[in-house]
């Protein structure tokens, strides 16, 4: 199940011929096939001429913006045609209710989450990514999906929350190495947050060396678990997108980038001399509060959607070529054991 990828520079092609080498590429492509274009400037246009011109559904994602270059990628989804009149009368009514969601003012939340529950109850965590999906290519950013997400995740946790107990497999499975990470790193979590109150109760740095040795190890700790999102990012999220499951994985992406970020900024103040105790507190405060809110926040969804989900979309051979990428990219909390079916 290998994708197909056609790359084409368009600053080497004459105007007039440009969109026939863009149309006949495309129609060279099958269902998680991409297109990846390269421009002297924002393709835009293109992506509202592939609506009109084509019937395929697909995806758009810009890896440079300009000023000079301009490149993207473009990914053709597999068609809907494999889904019987009664699941795609289920999805259109899942994707209404997130647009109920998204149209909602703050003070009628409440009552329609109430009013769109059963669509959710009734959700797999595959059938939700892949409205989520339809929704962002007809023009619902990702930014509002992951808000989204947040609001309908509070409606599903308890059924969620049972189905991945459920899941049963062997250690050495990709999936339960991520979930035994997981457990790892919200520990560390706990201990990061506990560690920072007892800084700020000492109330001076000479008083908490103790402490900010822990913080040290820790902030160390965070940038190290970055193989962890590697591992997702290069070994799983590919396997997804060659089935047609795009956006949810760029999303888990995205999210990654903020992560990283925070914790570059944790280590760097950490390994830098401090000398002002309030200063410090409030540089590393907001840091810490953003890691321990949102990181855990995003671990539940990986083990309550993103993981269930490949589960029920990967094929059982496929696990084994997402281990070894996992063994390539190496592991960041312990060393699992040898893969077995």
């Amino acid at each position: 199940m290998d994708e197909k990828a056609i790359q084409l520079d368009m600053r080497k092609v004459g105007m007039a011929d440009r969109l026939t080498r863009i149309f006949d590429a495309w129609k060279e492509l099958k269902g998680g096939d991409r297109l990846v274009i390269t421009n002297d400037h924002d393709p835009k246009p293109l992506q509202y001429m592939l609506k009109a011109k084509t019937k395929d559904a697909f995806s758009w994602e810009y890896k440079k913006q300009g000023p000079l270059e301009w490149t993207v990628e473009i990914t053709k989804l597999p068609p809907r045609g494999d889904l019987i009149p009664e699941q795609l009368e289920k999805r259109e009514k899942l994707k209404a209710a997130l647009k109920r969601l998204h149209e909602a003012g703050p003070e009628e939340l409440e009552k329609v989450k109430k009013e769109v529950e059963v669509y959710f109850k009734e959700t797999d965590p595959k059938e939700l990514a892949l409205a989520e999906q339809e929704l962002i290519q007809e023009g619902t950013s990702r930014q509002e999906m992951r808000r989204l997400c947040d609001i309908h995740l509070e409606v599903m946790k308890e059924q969620l929350g049972v189905k991945s107990k459920k899941i049963k497999l062997p250690a050495s499975h990709p999936i339960s190495i991520l979930k035994d990470e997981h457990e790892i790193i919200k520990r560390n979590l706990k201990k990061l947050k506990a560690t920072f109150e007892k800084v700020k109760a000492l109330g001076a740095l000479d008083k908490a060396a103790r402490q900010m040795s822990t913080l040290k190890e820790l902030s160390h700790f965070f940038v190290e678990t970055e193989k962890h999102h590697k591992r997702e990012e290069e070994g799983l999220f590919p396997r997804l997108e060659a089935h047609g499951i795009i956006e949810p994985p760029q999303i888990f992406k995205e999210d990654h980038m903020g992560f990283l970020a925070k914790k570059k900024e944790f280590y760097n103040a950490m390994m830098a001399e401090q000398k002002d105790f309030e200063k410090f507190v409030g540089a590393v405060g907001p840091i810490i509060e953003y890691l321990t809110k949102d990181l855990e926040e995003h671990i539940y969804k990986e083990d309550n959607i993103l993981y269930p989900m490949s589960l029920e979309t990967l094929e059982k051979d496929e696990w084994k070529t997402v281990r070894k990428k996992f063994d390539a990219i190496g592991y960041c909390c312990f060393t699992p054991a040898d893969f077995k079916k």
